[in-house]
């Protein structure tokens, strides 16, 4: 019962894609590749325009699944002083996947504990942005990465409003 389950868990992701789907969705993911592994740094968050800013330890870790046609990310953040040292202050997991009708990338981005949401993705050489609506706004993302640095900076976007920026960290590879 537990191999029949297992085979069926393994075979179930190449059952939806047809080859020439599969073979679009790698290459949809290629940009990704370098982005593959664990990304360990110091991110430096601020909640409001003027308040002090809170030095975390963050780390990111991105994944292939199976057949290369989709990528998981997980994000965890621990607070580096003070009370919360060293627990968890966020945590989030992300799925890119190729959607072949639209024929453009998706990501599901999903906080712990919370709601997931639809984030817009767009992918330049050595750059990926990707943005979330939430209340009042939305927040931007922009990464530049090579293959062993990551800087990201977050901008909390309004309508009318200058952006102001949320968050900045810079990652080292790990493995």
């Amino acid at each position: 019962m537990i191999r029949t389950f297992l085979t069926l868990a393994c075979l179930l992701p190449s059952v939806g894609l047809s080859q020439g789907s599969a073979a679009k969705a790698r290459a949809a993911l290629a940009p990704f590749q370098r982005l593959v592994g664990v990304w360990e740094g110091d991110a430096r968050v601020t909640l409001l325009p003027g308040a002090p800013a809170q030095i975390v330890r963050q780390r990111e870790e991105f994944a292939l699944g199976p057949g290369g046609t989709t990528m998981t990310v997980q994000m965890l953040a621990r607070a580096t002083d003070g009370p919360q040292k060293g627990n968890v202050v966020f945590e989030a997991s992300g799925t890119v996947s190729y959607d072949e009708q639209a024929n453009k990338l998706r990501m599901r981005a999903k906080q712990a504990g919370g709601d997931s949401v639809e984030a817009t993705i767009e992918v330049r050489p050595d750059t990926l942005i990707w943005a979330i609506p939430m209340q009042g706004g939305r927040i931007r993302f922009t990464i530049a990465h090579s293959a062993a640095d990551w800087h990201e900076v977050a901008h909390f976007i309004r309508d009318g409003a200058q952006p102001f920026q949320a968050m900045e960290m810079r990652l080292k590879k790990k493995q």
